[in-house]
């Protein structure tokens, strides 16, 4: 209709409306692709919200996990402490038979760091990462990958340490017991052939356990640190996310 509009004022040289025709236009183009534009920011905003949201869900999973990791580690870390310190005094009353077989038995057990990134992993994947409007919670994120690179490292030595002493106290010890246990359930001293006299004697294992011990005690550590720095990025997560809701809130 316009285009006819424009053809008929050409027609008869009517230089004012051919120009207010095609201010129209402009102003149409310029409208609708503002209008583009708005919808498509909309649409960024809600993926964005979306995002932080699944993020705050991984890193809140990641804490949790982290946490019971220590609280299990510790329990490990003690039974270990346990051998040890019987083991250099060659003293074990009957009472802590049971926690010095399963001290044993938990040799070389692990509980690595853990750092649920799949929501950064898609993001980065779909190249939605720089939708986050932040810089600052660009930066935790990449925080997190990063420490969980470096921490997957230092779990390779620590592996790798475990398995040397782990075929030290393997040697010693025999396990007797018939019945399928998972890693987490505790072993009795009559589910072990434990030569404890001998292995008073035997400064090898007992260096083994002493090593392995530490490397528990490492893991501890390594735990503490990731849930340090998954808070850190929770914090910053929750705080953008109250920012978004009130930005929300106020535009109703």
């Amino acid at each position: 209709m316009i285009l006819r509009r424009v053809i008929q004022h050409v027609k008869k040289q009517e230089w004012t409306a051919i120009w207010i025709d095609l201010l129209i236009v402009i102003l149409g183009v310029f409208i609708g692709i503002q209008a583009q534009q708005w919808n498509t920011e909309r649409g960024e905003r809600r993926l964005e919200r979306v995002y932080l949201e699944r993020i705050l869900s991984d890193i809140n999973l990641s804490i949790e996990t982290n946490e019971l990791n220590i609280t299990r580690l510790e329990g490990i870390s003690n039974g270990q402490a346990l051998v040890v310190e019987s083991l250099r005094r060659c003293e074990l009353p009957e009472d802590k038979r049971d926690a010095f077989a399963d001290g044993i038995s938990d040799i070389a057990k692990v509980g690595p760091s853990v750092f649920v990134l799949s929501t950064m992993d898609e993001m980065l994947s779909a190249g939605n990462f720089s939708i986050l409007r932040n810089p600052g919670i660009r930066d935790a994120m990449n925080g997190l990958a990063r420490d969980a690179t470096y921490q997957a490292n230092i779990y390779s030595a620590i592996y790798s340490q475990l398995a040397s002493a782990a075929i030290t106290t393997s040697q010693r010890t025999i396990r007797t017991y018939t019945d399928h246990k998972t890693p987490f359930d505790p072993v009795a001293w009559n589910e072990m052939e434990i030569d404890f006299a001998a292995l008073c004697k035997d400064k090898p294992f007992q260096s083994a356990v002493s090593n392995v011990r530490y490397l528990t005690d490492a893991q501890i550590s390594l735990n503490s640190r990731a849930i340090d720095k998954l808070r850190q990025a929770k914090s910053a997560l929750e705080k953008e996310l109250g920012i978004m809701q009130k930005s929300k809130q106020a535009t109703k």
